[in-house]
């Protein structure tokens, strides 16, 4: 009777589950993410470009690789990568930033699918 007792209360106070990993073949650069997390760096996205998720994916079917825009989306976060692994290396990603670093989509579209031009100097 004291055992049963001793795993009912131990099975209440077992650790919250861990969220899961995103792991799909089709996800090729934002990697080692939460579901959450990976959602929430979608949404930033499609904000920073002021989209929508069918201006990447094929409606339905996010897996899908049949929109050319897609492929150019990952050829731009691989490169908001590399400048931050190398310019900046030591940012820190606080609760509720892009997981991108320091520099993200934003940086360049500011809200517009088509990145700002620069000031001429």
């Amino acid at each position: 009777m004291k055992t049963a007792a001793f795993l009912s209360l131990f099975a209440l106070i077992q650790p919250p589950a861990v969220p899961a990993l995103v792991d799909t073949p089709t996800v090729t650069v934002l990697t080692g993410l939460t579901v959450p997390e990976f959602e929430a760096e979608m949404q930033r996205m499609t904000q920073a470009l002021g989209a929508s998720c069918g201006t990447c994916h094929a409606r339905g079917n996010f897996a899908s690789e049949t929109n050319p825009r897609k492929a150019v989306a990952r050829r731009m976060l691989e490169m908001t990568k590399a400048i931050n692994q190398q310019f900046f290396a030591d940012y820190k990603v606080e609760d509720g930033s892009s997981r991108l670093g320091r520099i993200t989509c934003y940086t360049c579209h500011q809200g517009e699918l088509h990145p700002k031009p620069q000031p001429p100097l």
